[in-house]
């Protein structure tokens, strides 16, 4: 599933393991300001839709389970792809090969919560679906306190949708507060290290 790479290094750090993490979802539920965040710690009041394909890789430390400093790499390669309809044929290659992914919506947008299904089929089809980590994603929770009720996604309609289709874990987050972003992607990874039984987790 994370392939290991050999004689690798990078800023004296060898990169010992890469990974492929694909984030889904629908059109403008924060999948491309999750990215930014993340990969170049920036947000863009005025990002405009992805056309086609966000890509960017970043390299996180990491460490084995009883050691304190880290020793190593995990290389992210992160592919952020539009949810609009007009990219939809491109979905398969876009997933394939995949290792982990991020189910993305907007917690203020019902739409979006409902298209969670269509992006969850498709990561079966096109990945190993499931065996491979999935997080859900509620973007946008600095919005909650400003939103209406009725348009306000409920904590037990979300823990059901979890509970239904069996993802490992849900985080809220913000990239504009940068509210648990790096804590969604580090939770990614240790669970794609978890699951080839390594004893490295990222520092």
């Amino acid at each position: 599933m994370v392939f290991k790479l050999i004689n690798t290094r990078t800023q004296k750090k060898e990169i010992l393991y890469t990974c492929k993490i694909v984030i889904v979802g629908g059109a403008s539920v924060g999948k491309t300001c999750l990215f930014n965040r993340f990969c170049f710690n920036s947000f863009n009041f005025d990002s405009s839709m992805t056309i086609g394909l966000n890509f960017h890789s970043v390299n996180l430390p990491i460490h084995k389970i009883d050691a304190v400093e880290s020793s190593g790499l995990i290389i992210n390669s992160i592919f952020d792809f539009g949810g609009q309809d007009r990219f939809k044929p491109l979905i398969p290659k876009f997933l394939r090969g995949a290792q982990g992914a991020l189910l993305v919506f907007d917690l203020t947008n019902p739409i979006s919560f409902e298209q969670l299904d269509f992006w969850y089929d498709q990561l079966l089809e096109h990945t190993e679906g499931s065996k491979i980590p999935k997080i859900l994603v509620g973007s946008k929770s600095d919005l909650l306190d400003s939103s209406p009720i009725d348009k306000i996604i409920q904590e037990e309609v979300i823990k059901n949708f979890v509970k239904e289709k069996e993802l490992n874990e849900y985080f809220k987050t913000s990239a504009l507060k940068n509210c648990n972003v790096l804590e969604v992607f580090k939770e990614l990874n240790n669970m794609m290290l978890r699951q080839i039984n390594t004893s490295y987790v990222v520092s």
